[in-house]
């Protein structure tokens, strides 16, 4: 029976099944999920593992995730727990999405150390519980777990002050032979938080467990985690500021895994999803940038802006790679949020923006399968709708519906079919294709052809479409597929 960690409803004597009003986690499950889950070698079914462990409550459907990764060091899950909807009221906190009612990160260090950083209201849900097999061995503010699967070493790091109890679970007056580790905060107010790191090993292992350090700097939980062969940095803000990041380094001190974002989204998974992701990422490693990647904003964008086309508001940016664009935009005033799917390229953004001195809200995500946004007063993207569109054009079209509305204005900047000569470039769409692939939301305000920036000073760069577009109000019926005539 899955059962997962969590905080849980205040009640005199847990107790585990469907009846509960609460969440656990097993540390049988969990020193199972451990072993499947440790393995470099990537796992088609590891989204799966991690939503039965970590995200669904005994008798319940499981609930799905709004953030996910997996990569050869770690996996990144962040959702809300399934029976925790619709208990709490919704609290919105003034400027910013709505606070949700509970969170959890569950990230896996590999090859077997599990954070799990939970936020509640502390108006409902004021425990967090862990339930056993055999009695759990209480050392300070940690706990050790014999199981047959091997053993946990289990560490509360937050709340800082708490009760932690071993309990026998109980039905009724009977025992069941099962126990539960209890966690309660002393005075909880607002949200809660509670942090627990979780060590997988063999039973007998002599060694030692990983070694947590959790301070709070600007804000934010810093978290240093040391395991026998690595050194794991995160930062976790609140829920609501972010995704947070992450930096490993070996015992020798050689970095593993430069600082970079979480996800903030569903990124594709699997064995193909992380080829996928490598394949993307790769390029922004290298000394040289890749060949879009020219290093200067675009001369269609500054022409929008400086001519007073595009005046500062809210704006997304599809596929902003190093950051170039957004840092413009930024620079000039506009509240940006900027999206690629490569942690390399927004390490790089994050880096520019900080020597520019300006800020943005930089998003590791998939442009197919954003976090939920409020829609933007403008969308710009260069680059990412001709990629896309050969590989899930309605998929791109939801997004770009879904983060638009309308009055909102959308530079697009696509290859042009109009050049056929040049041996270098980007995906080609004709004028057709193009009117036909957005008039059904747009208005086109220009359609005309430019040239995009290489990162080759004295090469030319490759034919592409400027198109500006505005959203339709929602009572204007489309006009016939092609829409105005080209304007030049």
């Amino acid at each position: 029976m899955p059962i997962l960690l969590s905080s849980c409803l205040a009640m005199s004597e847990p107790r585990i099944g469907p009846e509960s009003p609460g969440f656990y986690l097993s540390a049988p499950e969990l020193l199972k999920l451990s072993r499947a889950l440790g393995s470099p070698d990537a796992s088609d079914g590891t989204w799966e593992r991690i939503i039965t462990v970590g995200y669904q409550a005994p008798g319940l459907e499981p609930n799905g995730l709004t953030a996910y990764e997996e990569n050869p060091l770690f996996i990144y899950a962040f959702g809300h727990p399934s029976e925790l909807h619709g208990k709490l009221p919704e609290r919105r906190p003034s400027g910013r999405e709505p606070a949700p009612r509970s969170t959890r990160r569950l990230i896996f260090l590999k090859p077997s150390t599990f954070v799990v950083d939970d936020e509640v209201d502390a108006r409902g849900l004021t425990q967090w519980l862990l339930s056993s097999r055999s009695k759990p061995a209480p050392s300070a503010r940690a706990f050790t777990i014999a199981e047959d699967e091997g053993e946990l070493v289990c560490k509360t790091l937050l709340p800082q002050k708490s009760a932690i109890q071993v309990k026998q679970q109980r039905n009724g007056a009977e025992s069941t032979g099962r126990y539960v580790v209890l966690v309660q905060p002393e005075r909880p107010s607002g949200r809660v938080r509670f942090v627990h790191v979780l060590d997988a090993r063999s039973r007998g292992d002599k060694g030692s467990s990983a070694q947590a350090e959790l301070v709070t700097q600007d804000g934010q939980l810093r978290l240093t985690v040391e395991t026998d062969g690595h050194t794991f940095r995160l930062t976790l803000p609140p829920a609501q500021m972010g995704a947070g990041d992450i930096e490993i380094s070996g015992t020798d001190g050689r970095v593993l895994l430069n600082r970079r974002l979480f996800p903030s989204g569903n990124l594709p998974h699997g064995v193909k999803g992380m080829a996928l992701l490598e394949q993307w990422d790769t390029p922004y490693r290298g000394r040289q940038p890749p060949l879009w990647d020219a290093g200067r904003p675009s001369s269609e964008l500054i022409k929008a802006v400086e001519g007073g086309t595009i005046r500062p508001c809210r704006v997304v940016e599809l596929g902003c790679g190093s950051g170039t664009d957004a840092v413009y935009l930024a620079g000039r005033g506009f509240d940006v949020t900027a999206i690629d799917i490569a942690p390399t390229a927004l390490s790089l953004a994050q880096e520019k923006a900080r020597k520019a001195g300006v800020s943005a809200r930089w998003l590791l995500a998939d442009v197919l399968a954003p976090p939920a946004l409020k829609p933007f007063d403008f969308i710009y993207d260069r680059g990412c709708y001709h990629e896309l569109r050969t590989h899930n054009l309605k998929g791109y079209l939801e997004t770009v519906g879904r983060l638009s509305r309308p009055g909102s204005r959308f530079l697009l900047l696509a290859g042009n079919a109009n050049e056929s000569l040049v041996d270098y470039g980007p995906p080609r769409v004709t004028e057709e294709e193009l009117r036909n692939d957005f008039s059904a939301l747009f208005d086109f305000e220009w359609l005309r052809e430019s040239r995009f920036e290489i990162a080759r000073p004295t090469a030319i760069g490759p034919l592409a479409w400027s198109a500006l577009l505005k959203r339709r109000p929602l009572a204007t019926t489309a006009p016939e597929r092609g829409g105005r005539q080209r304007s030049n």
